[in-house]
């Protein structure tokens, strides 16, 4: 694509602190600051606009030349998009109350002994209800994640989904710790990706696969996390007792 230094490219995702998240009009977090970097290693500006979830992965879907972050890359999705990444690796876990001594999970089949709080779209949500887990019963589905904490915090379901980056910052917003809740099943280790509408230029893809690679080696990954977060517990230590399939 001769000529298209700069140019802009629609971007969407959705709020998700601290991945991805607005102060004050901005569009700022971890994944944010990721993506934009590659896009600046491609020769393009990103254009980034934050919706819920939903409406961003139809408007992706539907929108030649649009791109979407951050995405789990699962085997129904697929062939929807084309993929950029990984660009950003995390840990997804369901998370308990630390007072709640009571649960206890050696198995994906003791979660239809509790209600699980999920939100609506997510891979991770269809998961478990392709693990039997049913929507009014086992499954409560909420909007967001500042519902999803509201429903887990009231006490109206035992179990939450979340990630080492997204747990926290949901729970400071809420007033609460991390030190209040304890993982108990591991449920994926895959990375988020940046992806776009299959009609996208292909040359353009190709050259943001190659500027996600640059940006992966440069460090900034790393740094940015660093930045929003201080320096997050390793895996041992934050699950030291999590089931593990």
């Amino acid at each position: 694509m001769a000529g298209d230094e700069g140019q802009k490219v629609n971007v969407f995702t959705e709020e998700l602190a601290p991945v991805h998240y607005t102060v004050q009009g901005k569009k700022v977090g971890i994944a944010t600051d990721i993506v934009r970097a590659i896009f600046r290693e491609a020769g393009l500006e990103a254009e980034i606009q934050s919706y819920p979830w939903k409406r961003t992965y139809l408007t992706v879907l539907r929108t030649p030349g649009s791109f979407v972050y951050t995405i789990n890359r699962t085997a129904e999705r697929e062939n929807l998009f084309h993929w950029i990444g990984p660009i950003l690796n995390k840990r997804t876990y369901l998370y308990r109350l630390a007072s709640r001594v009571d649960i206890r999970i050696e198995s994906p089949e003791d979660l239809k002994k509790y209600t699980t709080v999920a939100i609506l779209g997510y891979a991770l949500t269809k998961k478990l209800r392709s693990q039997g887990l049913q929507p009014g019963r086992e499954l409560i589905v909420t909007r967001n994640k500042k519902d999803q904490i509201q429903v887990f915090l009231k006490g109206r379901a035992d179990l939450i989904t979340g990630n080492e980056f997204t747990i926290a910052s949901a729970l400071a917003a809420a007033g609460r710790s991390i030190e209040e809740v304890v993982p108990v099943l591991l449920m994926n280790e895959k990375g988020y990706y940046l992806a776009a509408n299959l009609e996208t230029d292909r040359e353009l893809v190709e050259r943001l696969r190659i500027a996600n690679i640059k940006v992966q080696q440069s460090g900034l990954v790393q740094k940015t996390i660093a930045r929003y977060m201080g320096q997050l517990p390793k895996p041992e230590s934050i699950c030291e007792s999590c089931w593990r399939p």
